[in-house]
Parts: C-alpha cells; structure tokens; sequence
C-alpha cells in the first residue's frame, strides 16, 4: 500500500508541475484551462470517530477548471491530531493520539457565483499516513498505524474579500477508517 502511495504522489506531483509549466491566465472566461489558480490554507475544528480534541490544518493548491470554468482539480495537504476515545475489554480507556497526514486530488464544483459569494460542493480521494502513540501491546495500535486511501465530499462556500483574496468555510466528511471525520473549516484562499 505504501509504494501504490508514493506512486500516487509522484503522479500528482508531476500533474502540478506540468499544470504550472503550461498554465496560463484565463482570458476567455467561459473556457476551462488548466494552470494554477490559487492557494490556500486552513484551520479545522473535527469530530472524530473514536477520538476527540481533533482539530486539522492544512492547504491545497488550485490546478485550474477542467471540462467546464465550474469544475476545479484541488491538490490538497492535510494533517489531523486527535486523542484517542477507545476502551479496553474491561472498559478501561485506552490512552494515546494519533495522526494523520494526508496528501490527495479533489474536485470541487461552484454551484453559483452571486455577488461576493460562492457555494460548492465537491469530492476527491487521499493516501492517509496515519501514525500513533498508542502502546504496541494494545490492540488497536495496528488500526492507527500505516499508509490507508479515503475518500471524501464537502460542501461549502467563500466570499471575496478582494478580487485576488477570499475567506472560505467547509465542512467535510472524510471516511478512512478509524481516522472517519467530520471536519468545520475556516480558511483563506489568495488567487494567482
């Protein structure tokens, strides 16, 4: 699982080196084109499954509108902490966090553009590193250790602050067990 991981990213890696080589700014604005758009960063309060006091920062990168202007491909990074919520056969609480850095394609869809404001809706698919200090000799160390894939959908929407600079809110469900969230975003995006 870990070599189809980095195979993964080195074809994202890749795919964003060649959007920015051949990227140009749109000058037809009914046209979809590759090329970076904009880049952005975020803070997450999350509810975790089997965890609590998770929260998550992270970034992506824009990589243009595909098929139509609406339809955007993300790059995203993304790293989560949480403490873990878990018992024992006895009902003793399992002590112990975890983490998860995750590196994942997303698509995300603008369902309209009034004003200042602009609703979407999306989905994508993300290699999860997940790593743990949970004691080996418990049994569900192996649960959060390792490279797993997940998948996830979001709805949110931005407001221009500018023309070049937005703040946004999401939230997101990302499923990769045991790591399964629910995460609230509020980020910044600046357009290139």
């Amino acid at each position: 699982m870990v070599h189809r991981g980095i195979r993964l990213w080195v074809c994202v890696a890749a795919g964003v080196l060649a959007a920015a080589h051949t990227g140009r700014a749109q000058t037809d604005s009914s046209v979809a084109q590759l090329g970076l758009d904009r880049v952005g960063s975020y803070l997450s309060y999350t509810t975790v499954e089997h965890g609590r006091n998770g929260w998550e920062l992270g970034g992506d990168v824009d990589l243009g509108s595909v098929l139509t202007r609406k339809l955007h491909l993300l790059a995203e990074l993304n790293y989560l902490h949480a403490d873990v919520h878990r018992f024992d056969a006895d009902d003793v609480p399992i002590p112990g966090s975890f983490h998860d850095f995750s590196v994942g394609m997303a698509a995300r869809y603008s369902v309209a553009h009034v004003k200042r404001f602009e609703p979407y809706v999306g989905a994508g698919l993300a290699v999860h590193f997940l790593g743990t200090d949970i004691a080996r000799s418990q049994p569900i160390h192996d649960d959060y250790t390792g490279a797993k894939l997940g998948g996830e959908y979001f709805l949110g929407i931005s407001y221009d602050l500018t023309k070049r600079w937005a703040l946004y809110g999401e939230v997101r469900r990302m499923e990769v067990p045991p790591a399964s969230r629910v995460t609230y975003r509020l980020g910044f995006f600046v357009r290139l």
